[in-house]
């Protein structure tokens, strides 16, 4: 049963996002997939180009924190914001990902679900 939980940043550990072309990308999670919650939560610092197309697998939601941060569908659109900007991209879409000095905060589904 999950709990009710309270995580700061200084509680993340960072790693190197695997997939992440030649951005320079680390993540960290504040609720991981082992917390039997609804929903996963977390932190990536990306500074770099474009990653590969990725399709997503799960519901994304991110507030850019610093920096500019934003994707790009397989058709070209692009969606990008700088500080207090919300992105989302719903589950099956193919998207890369790009930054500038960017720290997202992110919530997802879990994957599959």
């Amino acid at each position: 049963m999950n709990q009710p939980l309270s995580v700061n940043e200084a509680q993340v550990r960072y790693s190197q996002r695997p997939l992440s072309g030649n951005a320079r990308v680390e993540m960290g999670w504040s609720v991981a997939q082992d917390d039997d919650g609804p929903l996963l939560a977390g932190f990536a610092k990306w500074d770099g180009d474009e990653s590969p197309y990725k399709t997503l697998n799960y519901d994304e939601v991110m507030i850019v924190l610093e920096g500019t941060f934003g994707f790009q569908l397989e058709s070209g659109e692009r969606f990008e914001g700088g500080p207090e900007t919300t992105l989302r991209i719903p589950k099956n879409t193919a998207v890369k990902y790009f930054g500038s000095k960017a720290k997202v905060f992110f919530v997802i589904t879990p994957p599959g679900e």
